[in-house]
């Protein structure tokens, strides 16, 4: 099978895309209003329980997530990256591994392509917060650790997921709907 970035994960049809886009515009939308919205801007009637099947549906299958991320003048927030001490890894990787999964000051967790290096969001109520937790995680993590780099946000510039990025996807669920 080939694999074709551009294609999502999660294929959805143009009713599911169309309430992930209002609920991007506006996450706190009732039931009822968004019925009223799909019904105006997309020609889709639905019922307002219909529509809160589908987001239970959508939850469920894990096309979005709902959080509250706290403003950054409240908390610290750090971001950190690590490469691995290759002959420790199979030994000690697991363990690591779910200690940073259950710890709360971790808010993302993730790995990009290119050098493999675990990559994560930290959240801290102070700086010595930040200092006490890289201190105990690497006296207790370290043989694992090769190499750790720690950066300090100040300041978020843009944290949005943009409805732009589901225009194509709508107009090519139309498009395959007329062709049908």
């Amino acid at each position: 099978m080939d694999f074709d970035i551009r294609m999502p994960i999660v294929k959805l049809d143009r009713t599911k895309i169309a309430i992930l886009k209002e609920k991007i515009l506006d996450p706190n939308i009732t039931t009822r209003k968004l019925s009223q919205v799909l019904k105006d801007k997309y020609g889709i009637s639905l019922s307002h329980a219909r529509i809160a099947e589908i987001l239970k549906e959508m939850r469920e299958m894990e096309v979005f997530r709902e959080t509250v991320i706290p403003n950054e003048n409240y908390f610290i927030f750090s971001f950190i990256e690590m490469s691995f001490d290759n002959k420790n890894f199979a030994e000690n990787w697991r363990r690591t591994y779910e200690y940073l999964i259950n710890s709360p000051n971790v808010m993302l967790f993730f790995t990009t392509d290119g050098i493999f290096r675990w990559k994560f969001m930290m959240v801290f109520r102070s700086f010595q917060e930040v200092s006490r937790w890289v201190h105990g995680f690497l006296k207790d993590h370290g043989q694992l650790i090769r190499d750790m780099n720690l950066q300090i946000v100040y300041r978020i510039l843009k944290f949005k997921f943009d409805d732009a990025l589901l225009l194509d996807l709508l107009s090519g669920s139309e498009s395959l709907n007329q062709t049908l």
